[in-house]
This record gives C-alpha cells, sequence and structure tokens, in this order.
C-alpha cells in the first residue's frame, strides 16, 4: 500500500501553471509518482473548488481548460476523491454553463440523488436533469 498525502491547492495551481520552476518541478515530480503508484494523494472536495477559484479568478483560465486539468487530475489512477463522479459531472457542468463551480457541484448532487435543489437561483433551471424547491 502506497503512502497516502493530502494536497493543498497550491500544488495542484504550480503543477498546472508551472510559475515557479522549483515548485513546479516537485509538484510534477508529486503526479508522477502517483501516477506511478509510489503515492496517493487525497484531494478534498474543498480543495478542488479553491483550484477552479484561483486558476479563474487569479490566472484567468478558461473553463474548458480549468474542467480538462481538473478533470483529468481526477480521473488519474494514483488520485482520491471522494465522490469522484459527481465531481466530474460537476466539471462538466461548470465547463458548460457561466454558474459558480459550488452550483456545478449542488448541480451534480442533486442529479444523482434524484433530489430537489432548494434555491432562488434560477440559473439551475438550465439542468434538465436537476428539480427546483423554491417553496
Amino acid at each position: 500500500m502506497s503512502p497516502k498525502r493530502l494536497i493543498d491547492t497550491n500544488l495542484i495551481v504550480r503543477h498546472l501553471v508551472q510559475d515557479q520552476a522549483a515548485h513546479g518541478r516537485i509538484a510534477r515530480n508529486r503526479f508522477e509518482a502517483s501516477d506511478r503508484g509510489g503515492v496517493t494523494i487525497i484531494l478534498l472536495p474543498v480543495v478542488l473548488a479553491e483550484c477552479v477559484f484561483v486558476l479563474e479568478s487569479f490566472y484567468k483560465f478558461k473553463r474548458a481548460r480549468i474542467a480538462a486539468a481538473l478533470g483529468l487530475l481526477i480521473s488519474s489512477p494514483g488520485v482520491q476523491t471522494d465522490q469522484a463522479p459527481i465531481y466530474l459531472d460537476a466539471l462538466g457542468r461548470y465547463r458548460d454553463s457561466t454558474l459558480h463551480f459550488v452550483d456545478c457541484v449542488l448541480a451534480a448532487a442533486a442529479s444523482a440523488a434524484k433530489v430537489p435543489v432548494a434555491t432562488f437561483d434560477r440559473g439551475f433551471r438550465r439542468f434538465a436533469d436537476v428539480s427546483i424547491d423554491n417553496s
């Protein structure tokens, strides 16, 4: 069994952005080690949400680029994420909409569980597979 490590947003961002050579190299090595089975990276949902925020707001990445990069990360064999299918679905919804990532997570979770979302946000109406409870 490989050792496990919780991963912080800054390591993921350094890996994706490669804007600091030393940190980028360390981050790349960590992800390559996880791909080889040398370490298991645990990605918490809150860290995933922070990555989306940082990449979109600070680095001005396009939604499609964010969704592709983080989707690849979640799908990596050495990365563990609770409810990975929901987060992959959320990234797809985020890519294809203008909703905030957290709203996309809610939509994906609601769809998977067949549970309505209690909200006043009309943006959820764009998802045919999500029912709204605004009573």
